[in-house]
């Protein structure tokens, strides 16, 4: 007999079997959240340490809507510190897997939808920065590889459209000012 148990309450240092009271015996004592009893795992609705879980506690609670808890403070990992796993779009850039991430859903800005760095050749014309952006290497169609739009006088034959593109503004060349040859 580790103790007396006279006062019939299992909520004191002693229980009714005149146990002392612990952690993991199945009574809530002052200083636990919670106690489960000797059953209880960490991902349930009482922790080992009798305490109630919690998202950044470091276990992933079944059925409470966390997806993972890595208890850290970090935002640039898999796991968010709201308990969620990071993805393209929650505004937090993970490292070594996005480049970006606005967390809108404007695809013409700095940050694509898919979290890459908008650039020229991307396929998606950049709002305010490029004249076009057709995503392929032809510089002889509609779009150049500059991400601007073709013209006569940019120095690139438009194919079925220019005959010639010298670049210059000399009319009396090989090359006329509209891109047709003599």
């Amino acid at each position: 007999e580790a103790c007396d148990g006279g006062n019939q309450s299992n909520e004191d240092a002693c229980t009714n079997v005149c146990k002392l009271a612990t952690c993991g015996d199945g009574f809530k004592q002052p200083g636990e959240e919670c106690d489960a009893g000797p059953n209880n795992s960490n991902t349930g609705a009482c922790t080992l340490a009798c305490k109630l879980p919690k998202c950044g506690d470091g276990f992933t609670q079944i059925g409470s809507g966390e997806e993972c808890d890595d208890a850290n403070l970090s935002n640039a990992d898999a796991c968010l510190t709201t308990c969620k796993n990071a993805k393209c779009g929650d505004g937090f850039t993970q490292q070594g897997v996005e480049e970006c991430d606005d967390a809108n859903v404007v695809n013409t800005d700095v940050c694509l939808n898919t979290c890459k760095v908008a650039k020229c050749g991307d396929g998606v014309t950049q709002a305010g920065v490029e004249e076009c952006d057709d995503a392929n290497v032809v510089n002889t169609d509609a779009c150049l590889n500059l991400c601007k739009a073709a013209k006569c006088g940019d120095g690139v034959v438009q194919a079925g459209i220019e005959q010639c593109d010298d670049g210059n503004q000399v009319n009396n060349d090989a090359c006329s000012n509209v891109c047709k040859t003599p």
